[in-house]
């Protein structure tokens, strides 16, 4: 009796196991979607003309396809690290009785590798205890039946084979790459030193490893001399190759997405990308930038810098475990050795933190380097604007998207060399979480109190001056030069912006921490994320009713202007930011109380 279940289920296991969706193979077979549905729910079977195609289209014998087997070859390949040649359907009709045994040869599996590399055979197989993988050199059995459990599916890294030599003559090297495991290093370089090789040798000698990922079972085969490394999280293996490496995956930063601090915002995705799980305004409140305000009477754009006039990337780091190193404005003769340093950063898999790498001189990251290290990739917050456009399908210029998207892995070319440069240390094990609020805390307190420095004013005097400036109607005046103002309005609204930004996140930061404090003294913590809410939601409001206003013109000091504020506007934020300056010395008194509860309840 013909097993109509048995069978359904191998097309379906197949199918999926071959990477078709049933519309696909449907099409591939000439036959309907519904046909491909009806097999894989055992209602009927495929005609007999079409059972050759079939098998052919899922890689397998008509045999295995068709009667009862409880041994089956999923995938098998045959190869020397470099060049691969697909055995599957050979490999899958030698099965009897549940059963392989084969002698690995390139006579035997039927195909040919003309190297002189060492040649193995591969095997992905299902059993009735589930899918395994295995291998066999050149010229050793590879022995498979139902009760084979081989190596399992790898969801990280496994290192499962190592052999250092030729076709020829080789030596299994397993626990010297288990030795250079234990240390974790991220480049491998193949050479006498690493890899010594006997007195006789004069032929070329390689290292082929076989390792276990979430992808599978892969072979890779580096020449003396060569470097392997470590890519995607220590998860694959990779020819290195010297002249470039880039750093997959790292997201889009912008602008409008609610992470309006540059700095933080790069330090978000270059962590993701490191695998750390931090929130935006994690970092915001770990660092003390959330609590952050400055002003110049110049009235310019590097006002809203997180690091322009405070240290807050020293709290931050102490508050991960991570050290850190600032390279600062470096002079021409030294760029050569910031250089290598950022190199071997992105090779390490560790993005760098930069200003002034595209249009303006924001915080970004440095995502890769190519051309030897003399290009730089990198991620900015203005690159929507490009990313637009060649995503349209009337691109303008096809050759340069291809260029992004698949030569450079969805980067863009940095246009300047960076002014201040940002490198991950080592992690240690961080702190306490009541020592990282205590740190947080301190940074409130002592930041807003900090006096003008840089000529930056801080904290309570960069209120101070930034209502006085507002108060000078002088300045104000457009007739006298309406560039300087619209650029002070800009600055203003930019000012705005991350005011409201920042204390959004000192609010979540805030009340994230509220339960390390007893039941009975949450209250101050409570209320000072309370008041960081207020001034974030009222300056949001009176920012966004600005900006509506000036989609028309309105009269402006007795001259109709287009997109600027009236005076009463400026007189009403004079109102809002005095007010908010009461909440922020609230909040440095209540930051004061809660810093005495914290070294009362924790020795840290």
């Amino acid at each position: 009796m013909i097993d109509v279940e048995g069978i359904a289920k191998r097309i379906g296991l197949l199918r999926r196991e071959r990477g078709y969706t049933g519309e696909a193979l449907a099409q591939r077979l000439g036959v309907s979607p519904q046909a491909v549905s009806k097999w894989e729910n055992a209602r009927c079977l495929p005609e007999t003309a079409i059972v050759p195609a079939l098998a052919q289209a899922l890689d397998c014998s008509i045999d295995s396809l068709l009667c009862p087997r409880e041994l089956f070859i999923l995938e098998a390949v045959y190869t020397d690290g470099c060049a691969k040649v697909p055995v599957t359907r050979f490999l899958d009709s030698l099965v009897h009785d549940n059963a392989l045994n084969i002698y690995v040869n390139t006579q035997f599996v039927g195909a040919c590798l003309e190297s002189d590399r060492l040649k193995l055979l591969t095997v992905k197989f299902r059993t009735p205890k589930g899918i395994s993988y295995a291998f066999a050199l050149e010229n050793e059995n590879l022995i498979l039946d139902k009760e084979s459990t081989g190596f399992a599916q790898e969801k990280d890294f496994q290192l499962i084979g190592a052999y250092y030599g030729n076709g020829k003559e080789f030596t299994d090297v397993m626990r010297k790459m288990e030795h250079y495991e234990y240390f974790n290093w991220d480049r491998i370089s193949v050479n006498q030193e690493t890899f010594p090789s006997g007195t006789a040798s004069e032929d070329a000698e390689y290292l082929t490893l076989v390792y276990l990922n979430a992808g599978g079972i892969h072979v890779i085969s580096c020449p003396e001399n060569g470097t392997l490394s470590y890519g995607e999280r220590r998860t694959r293996l990779f020819l290195a190759d010297e002249s470039r490496c880039v750093l997959k995956g790292i997201e889009r930063l912008a602008f409008g997405k609610g992470m309006e601090c540059p700095w933080a915002g790069s330090l978000f995705a270059a962590l993701a990308y490191m695998g750390e799980p931090f929130t935006y305004y994690q970092i915001m409140g770990m660092s003390g930038a959330c609590f952050r305000l400055c002003f110049t009477d110049v009235w310019d754009y590097s006002c809203t810098d997180a690091l322009v006039a405070y240290d807050y990337a020293t709290p931050f780091f102490r508050s991960t475990g991570y050290s850190f190193h600032m390279a600062d404005r470096v002079e021409k003769g030294e760029r050569r050795a910031q250089r290598l340093a950022i190199m071997e950063d992105i090779r390490k898999g560790r993005p760098v933190l930069a200003i002034n790498l595209r249009v303006a001189p924001e915080w970004g990251i440095i995502t890769g380097y190519v051309e030897n290290g003399t290009r730089f990739l990198c991620r900015t917050y203005f690159d929507r604007a490009v990313f637009d456009a060649l995503e349209q399908e009337d691109c303008q210029d096809p050759e340069e998207r291809r260029m992004v998207f698949e030569d450079n892995e969805g980067y863009l070319f940095s246009d300047n060399w960076p002014f201040l440069i940002l490198h991950f240390g080592e992690k240690e094990e961080p702190p306490l979480p009541a020592a990282i609020l205590k740190t947080s805390l301190v940074t409130l307190i002592q930041s807003f109190h900090a006096g003008k420095c840089r000529g930056y004013y801080q904290g309570k005097e960069a209120y101070e001056e930034w209502i006085r400036g507002l108060s000078e109607e002088e300045d104000f005046c457009l007739e006298r030069d309406r560039d300087k103002v619209l650029r002070r309005l800009d600055v203003n609204d930019s000012m705005l912006c991350q005011l409201a930004d920042s204390r959004r996140a000192a609010a979540s930061w805030l009340r994230e921490n509220i339960p390390l404090l007893q039941e009975e003294e949450r209250g101050d913590l409570e209320r000072a994320a309370d008041n960081c809410q207020a001034i974030a939601d009222r300056i949001r409001a009176f920012r966004n009713r600005v900006n509506d206003s000036s989609t028309c013109a309105i009269a402006y000091n007795g001259v109709n202007a287009f997109g600027v504020s009236t005076r009463e506007l400026r007189r009403e934020q004079i109102r809002l930011l005095t007010y908010a300056l009461s909440l922020e010395e609230e909040n440095c008194a209540l930051a004061g109380k809660i810093l005495e509860i914290l070294d009362k309840q924790y020795t840290v």
